[in-house]
């Protein structure tokens, strides 16, 4: 299955109110930006590690995936939580329910690295 940003995107916009509960109206005005940041890198992620999965030689490995996808995630958590007041723990729990959505949806490639 190929998996563009503009899907991760609206996935993760359809998780986020939810997840992120009353903390949501701290960050709609900021979220929306950084979660495309994040769908796009993302993306580019998850093809690069499928491309490495069906040839060695390119792409990044799936534990090179996860580390950049784990940099991506620290850098989304820190820009809204000092954008708002919410703290880190409530940042990082709404992004881990998010996450948890798009393992669901997506599976494969997504699965193993976030």
């Amino acid at each position: 299955m190929k998996i563009n940003a503009d899907e991760i995107y609206s996935k993760i916009i359809g998780a986020a109110e939810g997840a992120f509960e009353d903390g949501w109206d701290a960050v709609k005005t900021y979220a929306p930006a950084e979660f495309k940041k994040m769908s796009v890198q993302l993306a580019e992620i998850v093809e690069n590690v499928a491309l490495y999965e069906m040839d060695k030689t390119k792409g990044y490995s799936p534990e090179t995936g996860k580390i950049l996808f784990k940099m991506q995630k620290a850098a989304c958590e820190s820009v809204l939580v000092a954008v708002t007041h919410l703290t880190l723990t409530a940042v990082q729990k709404a992004i881990n329910a998010i996450l948890t959505t798009l393992k669901d949806i997506f599976g494969g490639v997504i699965a193993t690295i976030v």
